[in-house]
């Protein structure tokens, strides 16, 4: 018996917080933890939500139903990638957001600024999808970070251009050592990024709560994004 692969087209789904358009003058991609529902993740990113913001929330593509709830309501997490089968699998989340960006800045002005917020294992896949260089942003903000130990941290963040990093840990202790923040700050470091290490407790997210301060709505985006 002999695993074989084969390329196929599958449904993604995603939650839109905003809609894109000419006002828009922020667009946040942000990708949800491990076997998380997105509803959930989104609930967290409500003090995030103006006028001018516009919250992507991808949902992975390995989808499954979640435990029931007490009240025996059913949801649906998902995970972005499997330790058996991990390089298929960050090739096609980077395909999937790589296309999903595209589609969402089409309908936004020009050069609208761009951050990206990875959550858990999301903050692992935000950084493999951005090191593949396809898509400019301003700002990269890693909360409770998890690198399952199949991705060579080190390795991925030495691909991620020379943009911000705010690394976010939660003052709650809920989550493995490693998203204390520490290391990972250590790491962004070491690898040339300017990186700012924050804390907050775990409730509803706020811009400052994140790091990322208060974005000024007569924003200019840097006219040379290489530099």
């Amino acid at each position: 018996m002999q695993l074989q692969t084969f390329n196929t087209t599958r449904t993604a789904r995603y939650y839109c917080v905003g809609e894109p358009g000419p006002t828009i003058r922020h667009v946040w991609f942000c990708l949800h933890g491990e076997g998380q529902s997105v509803a959930d993740f989104a609930a967290q990113l409500v003090n995030l939500v103006t006028p001018e913001r516009l919250l992507i929330l991808p949902e992975a593509l390995s989808r499954y139903t979640l435990p029931p709830a007490p009240d025996g309501t059913l949801s649906t997490g998902a995970t972005w990638f499997a330790a058996s089968d991990l390089l298929p699998d960050l090739a096609d989340l980077t395909n999937y957001l790589d296309s999903l960006a595209e589609t969402i800045l089409a309908d936004c002005p020009p050069d609208t600024p761009v951050t990206v917020l990875g959550y858990g294992h999301g903050a692992a896949a935000a950084c493999r999808w951005l090191a593949s260089n396809r898509i400019t942003y301003e700002r990269l903000i890693l909360y409770a970070a998890i690198f399952p130990p199949e991705i060579d941290r080190r390795a991925t963040l030495v691909g991620l251009p020379d943009r911000p990093v705010n690394v976010v840990a939660t003052t709650v202790d809920m989550y493995t050592p490693e998203a204390a923040g520490e290391g990972l700050v250590q790491d962004l470091l070491d690898v040339g990024l300017t990186a700012q290490l924050s804390y907050v407790a775990e409730d509803g997210l706020t811009l400052a709560a994140l790091g990322a301060g208060a974005e000024a709505l007569n924003y200019e985006p840097n006219p040379n994004p290489t530099e």
